[in-house]
């Protein structure tokens, strides 16, 4: 599993789009990565010479509940068009960072300090490697964002990502963008 948060990072690439590109250009190459996306999950799905092309490469990386269902990887590129479609640039670029790197984070406090206390799922030690991580990102980067603002940001999209049913991939990169649109 750490293997797959390692992964995770690899999140980081879908920054480079929306620094790169102009407003109209980043939101198309969000709808088409989302298209790509979600048709290669679909196919992963209703395909099996594909289903067993596409677990040799990726199996090790998926949870027991996407091997029959979509990926966190289809949740994520669905937040990333609706976060580029309504969302700053900054908004987009900072959201983006959370997700990709307090998530691992919080798994790593989580399953490896001890003790801890689970909250559904999701642990307290988690929950805290979240914000602590959020926080110092929050401290360093994006100075044209209150600290206020980005500070609250983490500790909501802590919170969502503690306590939302819905996979963090979506829910974290959202939570985040909205509060950052109202408290700037």
């Amino acid at each position: 599993m750490i293997y797959r948060k390692l992964f995770h990072l690899l999140s980081l690439l879908l920054i480079i789009p929306v620094i790169i590109l102009d407003d109209k250009w980043r939101i198309i190459f969000s709808i088409v990565f989302l298209l790509l996306v979600f048709f290669v999950d679909s196919l992963r799905q209703k395909h099996k010479g594909f289903r067993q092309l596409f677990m040799i490469f990726f199996k090790g990386l998926l949870k027991r509940n996407e091997l029959n269902e979509y990926t966190s990887a289809t949740y994520l590129a669905f937040s990333y068009a609706i976060i580029n479609l309504l969302f700053s640039k900054e908004i987009v670029i900072f959201s983006l960072l959370i997700l990709a790197i307090c998530d691992p984070i919080a798994y790593i406090f989580g399953n490896y300090i001890k003790p801890n206390i689970t909250i559904y799922s999701k642990s307290i030690n988690g929950f805290i490697g979240f914000l602590l991580s959020g926080i110092i990102l929050s401290t360093f980067l994006f100075s044209e964002i209150k600290l206020t603002s980005k500070i609250f940001a983490v500790l909501v999209s802590a919170i969502v990502e503690l306590l939302t049913p819905i996979d963090d991939n979506l829910s974290v990169p959202i939570a985040s963008s909205l509060v950052l649109k109202f408290t700037i």
